[in-house]
């Protein structure tokens, strides 16, 4: 009796090893028909520019920087932001005292707005339009040198 059962052990022992192996053949190959490759996608990456003037007029020339000016002299910050993804973004627009260690003084205009696909002009006022633009000399009554930083965040 012994001789039996022991052959219907390995009768057993041999069907589960056979089971387990097909089941690992089958789970490999199912895995395999689950892998999909998508297409390529793009990303371009936005960029832009500060640009400052002292008249805040749209049709003057904005430029990067300024020449030395005394205290309290009204002055205007925009960005360009070019290459941008159609999208809602705010902008933190802050005044910064340096040079070398560039210190936070001020974040007096939070900007709100819908980007365009393409290039926007925007101006540090709640909306980003033109009318209104905040005058950085309100926050430069003493000697120094002072810049603004606009950070998008989308």
């Amino acid at each position: 009796m012994n001789a039996i059962r022991k052959g219907q052990r390995s009768f057993l022992a041999v069907t589960c090893i056979t089971v387990v192996a097909l089941t690992t053949v089958f789970l490999v190959y199912a895995a395999v028909l689950l892998t999909l490759m998508g297409t390529t996608v793009t990303v371009n990456e936005g960029g832009g520019s500060l640009q400052y003037n002292l008249s805040n007029a749209s049709n003057s020339t904005w430029t990067s920087s300024l020449l030395p000016m005394v205290n309290g002299t009204y002055w205007y910050a925009r960005i360009n932001v070019t290459n941008a993804a159609a999208q809602l973004v705010t902008i933190n627009w802050t005044l910064q005292e340096g040079p070398g260690t560039w210190v936070d003084l001020s974040t007096p205009v939070n900007t709100t707005i819908t980007l365009s696909t393409g290039d926007n002009t925007i101006y540090a006022t709640a909306t980003g339009v033109f009318t209104g633009n905040y005058n950085w000399g309100n926050l430069t009554k003493t000697g120094g040198s002072y810049r603004v930083k606009a950070t998008v965040n989308g």
